[in-house]
C-alpha cells in the first residue's frame, strides 16, 4: 500500500489532525488491516512531518503506533521529522488503548528503544514510556533519558519527597544520576534547593542505604572528571551531604584519587576531607604520606601551604614517624607546563516543543507552582495560554481552574514582582471574557513612558526580571479584552534567543491574518534576536512587511541593537553597614548605566543603572532567577552583568552574603553581545568567591567566553581590587589554574599579567601573589610569551629566599627566554 492507497478515512483524520478521529478509525481496523496500513501512513505524513508547525506530531505518532508491525519500526518511525520532538504531544490514554487492543509482544521492547533514543526531559513523553514499561508488566528503563524524565516528574509533584519514593523508581534511578557525565547539568543544586534536590536529601537522611549510594555516587562522578559545568552539581550535593569523617575514612582511596584531580576544586575538596578523617583518628600515617607526595606536586600553593599546615600538626600527634612525616615536606623546583589542547565551545539546547493541550499547560503551571520557575517552563507556559484561550478557552480554564484554585492563596502572596504578575495573570485567566474596543489600539500602541503597563519599569526596585513582569501584565490587561492569536517573543533556544527567520515568519503570518502582536511581546522579541546577519533573504522579506512590526523587525535587522554606555567606579564603604547591621566593604568596585540615545522605555529603564556613593544590597537575583534575567537579554550580557554585580560583590566581599550569584556567569557566557567592565568585575567577583560551586561556576564561565572578554583589563581590576584588600587572591589563583589546565591558557595568562602590575606595587605581597606570578611562568613558558610585567624587575632585584622571591624571578626568567 502506498501513501496514494492510504485509506480516505484515515487520511481525512490525519489532515483534520484529530487523533480522536485516527483512533476511532484504527480501532475498526483488524491487527492484519492495521499491520498493512503502516507503510501508507509513513509515507502520507512523511512531508508534514518535516515542518514542526505542521501540527501532525500527535496524530502521525498515534497512527505509527496503531499500526506499526514490531517495536524497532515504530520507533523509527517516531524519530522522523518534527515527530522525534514532539513525542509528547502523543495522546497517552488513546496509545495505551490502541496498542493493548493490539496486543503487541513487544511493548516491553518498545519501552526500552525509546528510553534510549531520546533524553526524555519532556515529563509528558516520559509518562508515555513509563506507561508502556508498565503496561508491558516490565522493569523501567535504566538509562540516563528516562531519569532525566523521572526527575521533571518528581519536580512536578507538589509533595516531591511522596514522588520521589514511590514505586521502585528510586532504587532503580538514582545510581544512573552518576553514570551520565552531562547529568549534573540537568539537575542544577543550589543552597536553596529544587524540589528534587531537596527531597533527594530528606530520603538520605530516612535511608541510609540511599545516603551510602550518594557519596559513592558523588565520588565516583568526581573521579571521572569533566569540564567544570558538569561537575558543579555533584560538588554542591556532596557538601549539602554533609559527609561525617567515619564516611570518609571508610572512602580514602577515592579521596586521595581526588586529590591528583585536574580541577583544584577537587584536590581542595579531598585534602579538607582527608584532613577531617584524620583529626578523628581515621587516617593511617602512610596514607598521609601518600597524599602529601600527591598534593606537593600540584601547582596551587595555598593546597601546598593547607598540606604543610596538616602535616606539621600530624607529626605532632604521631611522635613515632614525625621525622618521616616532616621530611615529606620537600618542595618541587620544577615547573610544569600546561596542556595545549583548547576549550570545547558551550553549546545551547533548542527550547523543547511547544505545550499544545489544555491539560499540558496545567501540567506545567503545577511544576511552576512546585519549584519550576525556569525561564522554559514560564516561556512555554505564556505561550500555551495565549494560544489555547483563542483556540479553546472552556477546555484551558476547566484545565487549569483545579490548580490555580488550590494555589490562590500562595499566588495572592507572592512577594517577587513577576511572580506577582504571574499569579495575577493566572487568577484573572478564570474571569469571563471582556470585550473592550477602546483598548484595541492601546493594546498594539508603543509604550509610552506613562503608560500602566511601564509603571514597573519606573519602580526603585526593577531589575531584568520587570520585563517578565510587564509582559505578564500584557497578557492579564488584554488576552480577556484584546486576544492575539499567539506570541511572538518565545524563544527558540534556552538561552532566550529567538532565530531571526522564526521570528520573521511568525510576522509574516500575523500580517496575512490581519493582526498585530502585543507591543510588549514585540519589544521582548526584538531583544532576543542573535547578533548575527540574517542574511539577505530574511533582510529582503522583512523590508516586505508594512505592518508597524513588521516594519519594526526591518528596522532592526537595518540598524542593529543599542547598547548603554557602562562605567566602572570605586564605592566608599568605610564605617558603613548594610540594613541588617552586616559591616559595608571599604572599597568595592560598581559600574553605572547610561541608556543609548533614542532609548525606548524598556532601555531607558533597564539600560540604566545609577551611581552609588556606598555598597548596595541590591538588586537580588531571586532564587532560581538567573536565567530569567539572561534569558530576557540575551544578546546584552552587558547589561545583564551590570545588574547582577551587587550580588556578585556580596558573595566575594561580604562573607558569601550575595549567595550562589556566580551561577549566572556560565549563562552570560552563553549570550551575545559586547563586554565591558561589568562583565571583567563580574568574573572578577566569581574567581574570588568564597564558595566552591561558585568558583566552578567562574571556570566554567571563563572557559565559555572565549575571546569576547577583554581579559587583561578584567586582570587590572582583579589586581585593583585585591591590593585594596577586598578580594581574597589564592581563591582567584586555583580558579585562574583551572582555566589554564582546561586549555584557556591565553585567558589565564592576560588575567595574570593583568593584575600582577597593582599586585607587586604593594609594600609587603598579598597571600596568593606567589601562586600568581607561578601560574603566569607556566603560560608564559606554554605560550613562548616576550613582555613585560610593570614591577616585575624591581621585586625580581631584591633577591631572597622566599616563594614569593622565587616566583618573581622565575616570571622574568620565562619573560626574557630563559629556561
Amino acid at each position: 500500500m502506498t501513501a496514494s492507497e492510504l485509506a480516505p478515512e484515515l487520511a481525512r483524520a490525519i489532515d483534520k489532525r484529530s487523533t480522536e478521529l485516527v483512533y476511532a478509525y484504527l480501532r475498526t481496523l483488524s491487527e492484519k488491516e492495521r499491520k498493512a496500513a503502516f507503510p501508507a501512513v509513513v509515507a502520507y505524513t512523511k512531508e508534514e512531518l518535516r515542518d514542526w508547525r505542521g501540527g501532525y506530531a500527535a496524530v502521525a505518532g498515534l497512527a505509527f503506533l496503531g499500526c506499526a508491525p514490531t517495536a524497532k519500526r515504530a520507533m523509527t518511525a517516531l524519530n522522523r521529522g518534527s515527530l522525534r520532538w514532539q513525542r509528547r504531544t502523543i495522546p497517552r490514554r488513546m496509545a495505551l488503548e490502541l496498542l493493548a487492543e493490539r496486543e503487541v509482544p513487544w511493548l516491553a521492547e518498545l519501552a526500552q528503544l525509546w528510553a534510549q533514543t531520546s533524553r526524555l526531559s519532556d515529563v509528558d513523553e516520559w509518562k508515555l514510556v513509563d506507561a508502556l514499561a508498565g503496561a508491558a508488566g516490565a522493569e523501567r528503563p535504566q538509562t540516563a533519558g528516562f531519569a532525566r524524565g523521572w526527575i521533571g516528574w518528581v519536580n512536578q509533584q507538589n509533595d516531591s519527597y511522596a514522588a520521589l519514593t514511590a514505586g521502585d523508581y528510586s532504587g532503580h534511578l538514582l545510581p544512573l544520576l552518576f553514570e551520565d557525565d552531562t547529568m549534573g547539568r540537568e539537575w542544577q543544586f543550589s543552597s536553596s534547593g529544587t524540589s528534587f534536590n531537596t527531597a533527594l536529601l530528606r530520603l538520605a537522611g530516612d535511608d541510609p542505604s540511599i545516603r551510602t549510594m550518594l557519596v559513592d555516587g558523588c565520588l565516583a562522578r568526581l573521579l571521572r572528571g569533566g569540564r567544570p559545568g558538569d561537575l558543579r552539581s555533584f560538588i554542591a550535593l556532596y557538601d549539602e551531604l554533609n559527609v561525617t569523617p567515619q564516611e570518609i575514612g571508610a572512602r580514602v582511596a577515592d579521596y586521595a584519587g581526588l586529590a591528583d584531580a585536574d580541577l583544584g576544586t577537587l584536590a581542595t575538596l579531598a585534602q579538607r576531607s582527608l584532613r577531617q578523617a584524620d583529626e578523628a583518628g581515621l587516617l593511617e600515617v602512610d596514607t598521609l604520606l601518600d597524599v602529601t607526595a600527591i598534593i606537593l606536586r600540584r601547582k596551587e600553593k595555598g593546597l601546598i601551604k593547607t598540606q604543610i599546615s596538616w602535616v606539621r600538626k600530624a607529626a605532632k600527634r604521631h611522635p613515632a614517624r614525625s621525622t618521616e612525616l616532616l621530611a615529606s615536606l620537600d618542595l618541587p623546583e620544577t615547573l610544569d607546563l600546561l596542556p595545549s589542547t583548547p576549550p570545547i565551545a558551550p553549546t545551547v539546547p533548542q527550547m523543547p516543543a511547544p505545550i499544545t493541550t489544555p491539560a499540558e499547560v496545567a501540567e506545567e503551571i503545577a511544576a511552576t507552582m512546585s519549584g519550576d520557575r525556569s525561564m522554559v517552563t514560564m516561556e512555554r507556559v505564556m505561550a500555551a495560554v495565549v494560544e489555547l484561550y483563542g483556540r479553546d478557552r472552556a477546555g484551558l480554564i476547566a484545565a487549569i481552574a483545579p490548580v490555580v484554585e488550590a494555589n490562590r492563596h500562595s499566588l495572592r502572596y507572592w512577594t517577587s514582582a513577576f511572580w506577582g504578575a504571574y499569579g495575577e495573570m493566572l487568577v484573572d485567566l478564570l474571569e469571563p471574557p471582556e470585550r473592550r474596543s477602546t483598548w484595541l489600539m492601546e493594546a498594539f500602541a508603543d509604550l509610552r513612558a506613562d503608560h500602566a503597563l511601564t509603571r514597573p519599569l519606573s519602580d526603585s526596585e526593577r531589575s531584568p526580571s520587570t520585563l517578565l513582569e510587564v509582559r505578564l501584565a500584557t497578557i492579564k490587561r488584554y488576552l480577556r479584552r484584546t486576544p492575539v492569536p499567539r506570541l511572538v517573543a518565545t524563544p527558540t533556544q534556552t538561552n532566550g534567543h529567538l532565530d531571526p527567520e522564526v521570528l520573521l515568519g511568525r510576522l509574516e503570518l500575523a500580517e496575512r491574518d490581519g493582526w498585530q502582536p502585543w507591543r510588549a511581546d514585540l519589544v521582548q522579541a526584538l531583544l532576543r534576536l542573535p547578533r548575527m546577519d540574517p542574511g539577505d533573504g530574511v533582510r529582503a522579506r522583512a523590508g516586505r512587511l508594512t505592518s508597524p512590526a513588521g516594519q519594526a523587525l526591518a528596522r532592526h535587522f537595518r540598524d542593529g541593537h543599542r547598547d548603554p554606555v557602562v562605567t566602572a567606579y570605586a564605592q566608599d564603604g568605610q564605617d558603613g553597614r548594610y540594613s541588617w547591621y552586616g559591616k559595608l566593604p571599604e572599597r568595592r568596585m560598581a559600574v553605572m548605566m547610561e541608556p543609548p540615545a533614542n532609548a525606548d522605555p524598556v532601555e531607558a529603564a533597564l539600560f540604566a543603572y545609577p551611581r552609588h556613593q556606598k555598597p548596595q544590597s541590591s538588586p537580588w537575583i531571586p532564587g532560581s532567577g538567573a536565567p530569567l534575567w539572561t534569558g530576557a537579554f540575551p544578546s546584552h550580557r552587558e547589561v545583564v552583568a551590570a545588574w547582577a554585580l551587587t550580588q556578585l560583590a556580596m558573595s566575594a566581599d561580604s562573607a558569601n552574603a550575595g549567595g550562589e550569584a556566580a551561577q549566572i556567569l556560565p549563562l552570560l557566557a552563553e549570550n551575545h553581545g559586547p563586554t565591558g567592565p561589568a562583565t571583567q568585575l563580574a568574573l572578577v567577583y566569581g574567581m574570588t568567591a568564597p564558595g566552591a560551586a561558585d568558583r566552578v561556576a567562574a571556570v566554567d564561565a571563563l572557559l565559555g567566553f572565549g575571546a569576547a572578554v577583554d581579559w587583561r583589563a578584567t586582570g587590572q581590576h582583579l589586581g585593583d581590587c585585591v591590593a585594596a584588600g577586598s578580594l581574597v587572591l589564592t581563591r582567584a589563583a586555583t580558579v585562574l589554574r583551572d582555566t589554564a589546565e582546561a586549555g584557556a591558557i591565553e585567558t589565564a595568562w592576560q588575567i595574570s599579567v593583568g593584575a600582577l602590575p597593582a599586585l607587586l606595587a604593594l609594600p609587603k605581597p598579598r597571600v596568593g601573589t606567589a601562586d600568581l606570578l607561578q601560574l603566569a611562568e607556566r603560560c608564559t613558558r606554554t605560550l613562548g610569551r616576550r613582555d613585560q610585567v610593570e614591577g616585575l624587575d624591581t621585586v625580581a632585584d631584591r633577591g631572597g629566599s622566599s616563594q614569593f622571591a622565587k616566583a618573581a624571578n622565575g616570571l622574568r626568567d620565562a619573560l626574557a627566554g630563559v629556561l
